[in-house]
């Protein structure tokens, strides 16, 4: 896996440029300047760009109040660590439009809180994570991507916005890569057909035999 200092690194390195950087926490080149500058924003963006598999996590919210508003049940803390709520548990492992648990994300108090109707309720958010060796590969190279075109502009002395533009494009190209092999990680539970497509898939051979029979 990359370290923080090796996806520092490939940035630099998607911009052209030969130096190297060997320490990007402590040196005090350009390059590394440019990097810790910007590192934490461009990797709190790509964690959120994506339900990356390697950052997501459960957490029990804790309840603030009861009947906040006239319109929800409860008000729950927002977890400090969390970057983007993704669902709260409904005890379904793949929720359906129905199954889903409503809920609204709000500032009330200075401070972040989730209005929801769900009791107890459990939630699963992307994370995040300070710790560079957890990173796998293809989040990092998109989080390089990233970080380049935060730092185009400090450290290229050419067309600035065509770069950035560039960096972005390939931000996205990874950012579709690693969408398939987290899909590819997840085996879903295997559903019956619904009700309603085997009433249609009935009806539909009921029309067949009418006709037939016409």
């Amino acid at each position: 896996m990359a370290s923080k200092t090796e996806i520092a690194n490939m940035a630099i390195s998607h911009l052209g440029i030969g130096k190297e950087i060997a320490n990007v926490d402590t040196e005090k080149s350009q390059e590394a300047r440019a990097c810790r500058s910007f590192y934490e924003s461009a990797k709190k963006i790509t964690l959120s760009d994506l339900d990356w598999n390697f950052a997501s996590t459960f957490a029990t919210l804790g309840l603030v109040e009861e009947d906040p508003t006239t319109e929800y049940r409860y008000s729950y803390q927002y977890p400090t660590d969390c970057l983007r709520l993704r669902r709260i548990l409904s005890g379904s492992r793949q929720d359906t439009q129905q199954s889903r648990i409503p809920y609204r994300i709000v500032v009330d108090g200075g401070t972040r809180k989730i209005y929801t109707d769900q009791d107890s309720a459990v939630v699963e958010y992307t994370t995040d994570i300070t710790d560079a060796s957890i990173f796998d590969s293809e989040f990092a190279m998109a989080l390089s991507y990233r970080l380049a075109a935060f730092i185009c502009s400090r450290l290229t002395a050419g067309d600035d916005f065509r770069i950035k533009a560039e960096m972005l494009q390939h931000y996205q190209m990874e950012i579709g890569f690693a969408k398939k092999k987290n899909m590819n990680e997840v085996q879903h539970d295997r559903h019956n057909e619904s009700d309603l497509i085997r009433s249609r898939g009935g009806a539909r051979d009921r029309i067949s035999y009418d006709r037939y029979e016409l």
